[in-house]
């Protein structure tokens, strides 16, 4: 996926609704109407400390909704890509505050693609604690498509979710 900008790890990028074959990456989108029908991107960069998953789901919403994504599968994947990022700051990099959890989206044709990467090391075997490790069912479960790829040099977890109506 390509456009957007990358932002500081304490902000994420508020809407990078834009063709790629725009302005320079960090050029704000222009005013007016967003193009619904050519590709759209969103692109965030956070700490990795959960005090920083509600103001990006919050930037993530926005973009959703004014790329026109209906309310009911804007919750859907909000709920899916917070369990991706808290995963990433937790298991990934361990609340290390100085790394940083990526999150990239793509809108297309009706077809949302998102990957949340972080770069701490991946670990195979279940969480502690009873009431935990069921995020990667909830984001089976909401998304269409949900595909984990974890390397000892990181994660990736890439979902898609098609989606069922457009404002």
């Amino acid at each position: 996926m390509t456009g957007g900008r990358d932002v500081g790890a304490s902000r994420p990028d508020p809407v990078a609704a834009r063709r790629p074959t725009d302005d320079p990456p960090g050029t704000p989108p222009p005013a007016g109407p967003v193009v619904r029908d050519a590709p759209v991107v969103f692109r965030a960069a956070l700490a990795a400390d959960p005090a920083r998953l509600s103001p990006t789901r919050e930037a993530l919403r926005s973009w959703l909704t004014g790329a026109g994504v209906d309310e009911a599968d804007v919750e859907v994947v909000l709920i899916a890509v917070d369990e991706a990022c808290a995963n990433a700051i937790e298991h990934g990099c361990r609340f290390a505050s100085e790394a940083t959890v990526t999150v990239r989206a793509g809108l297309h044709a009706g077809r949302l693609e998102i990957e949340v990467s972080d770069t701490g090391g991946w670990r195979d075997g279940p969480s502690a604690g009873r009431d935990r490790g069921r995020g990667r069912l909830i984001m089976a479960r909401l998304m269409d498509e949900a595909q984990l790829d974890g390397t000892p040099d990181g994660t990736t977890v890439r979902l898609v979710k098609h989606l069922s109506g457009r404002r």
